[in-house]
């Protein structure tokens, strides 16, 4: 038992060290001057995930091979498959007025592990924006985000009943309780989840977010664009750990993308992924359009590159223009 324990306890801190090497890599592609080193560094963060998603991947596989269950121990694989919409059908979700947003979860969003969810904070001109995504397809991916809904609306009610009101205000604090609620559900199903929170304050012009190792979303304004790269690990990795939160100016004129990571790991019949990059690509040619525009341009994007070979991932993909 003790061997065990260490063992996890190893595999646990080699997430850890990835997650960090993902977040230093895109650290420092942001704060280089040079196009070439900014790419090479891009591409050596990507390895980085890669690496993460592995060692997570083993780590789901070593839980359930040594949980004692000797009826059942081969891994299997849920997958999906489907084709872009040439219209897509988006997502109701609440919004400032000063916001224009859209938002899109395909193929469904009823079946998967993706979520997106905005909350209106009254009277402050705040709104809540929450982006998770768990590991694995199909029912397994839905029953445990069906569980991680039922926290995420346990804390709104709170808010809505004055209980505990300053909570939703702090990212950190919301991802933090987050994880503590749902290790053990999580342990139990032995899934993880990357999640990210922020809140915008419209009045102040300002974004204040937190990550559990989620795909840094992006902000584009007049002078260019930055990753919202700071971060902590996946949820329910290890559940003493205290995220951090960080804030940004955001500017009238600015756009925020948030996504999952089947938007940049959808592949082409080559075997090569979408890619932040062609993200940001897509995103910086139609950045005069309204957000739902900017959303089916970056389909037609995917379509393109994929050249309609079907895309096996759930994604999520939502677009903030603030004015």
């Amino acid at each position: 038992m003790e061997e065990k324990r260490e063992f996890f306890e190893i595999l646990m801190g080699a997430i850890r060290r990835e997650s960090e090497a993902f977040n230093y890599y895109l650290g420092a592609s942001a704060n280089s001057p040079s196009a070439g080193t900014k790419s090479l560094l891009l591409q050596l963060a990507e390895e980085e995930r890669r690496h993460r998603t592995i060692l997570l991947q083993e780590l789901r596989n070593l839980r359930k091979l040594t949980s004692g269950d000797d009826q059942d121990v081969s891994i299997e694989k849920e997958t999906v498959s489907y084709h872009l919409p040439e219209k897509p059908e988006f997502k109701r979700a609440q919004s400032l007025k000063s916001v224009d947003m859209a938002v899109v979860s395909l193929p469904t969003e009823f079946v998967g592990g993706d979520f997106f969810d905005t909350f209106i904070i009254k009277g402050q001109d705040k709104m809540g924006l929450l982006i998770f995504d768990i590991m694995g397809h199909g029912l397994t991916a839905t029953e445990l985000k069906a569980q991680v809904r039922v926290e995420w609306d346990k804390l709104k009610e709170l808010y809505l009943g004055k209980s505990a009101p300053s909570i939703l205000l702090s990212p950190g604090s919301v991802i933090t309780h987050l994880n503590q609620r749902l290790f053990q559900e999580c342990q139990r199903r032995l899934s993880f989840l990357s999640l990210f929170y922020a809140v915008l304050d419209a009045s102040k012009k300002e974004l204040t977010y937190a990550s559990a190792g989620h795909e840094p979303p992006l902000l584009f304004g007049k002078k260019g664009y930055i990753q919202l790269i700071e971060g902590d690990l996946l949820l329910c990795i290890d559940e003493r750990t205290a995220y951090r939160e960080t804030s940004v100016e955001v500017h009238a004129g600015d756009t925020l993308v948030m996504f999952t990571d089947g938007v940049v790991e959808s592949m082409n019949a080559d075997e090569e992924e979408f890619g932040v990059k062609n993200l940001i690509r897509v995103v910086r040619d139609y950045q005069t359009g309204n957000a739902s525009q900017i959303i089916e341009q970056v389909l037609t994007g995917l379509r393109h590159f994929t050249k309609e070979k079907p895309i096996t991932d759930e994604f999520t993909l939502a677009v903030m223009k603030f004015s």
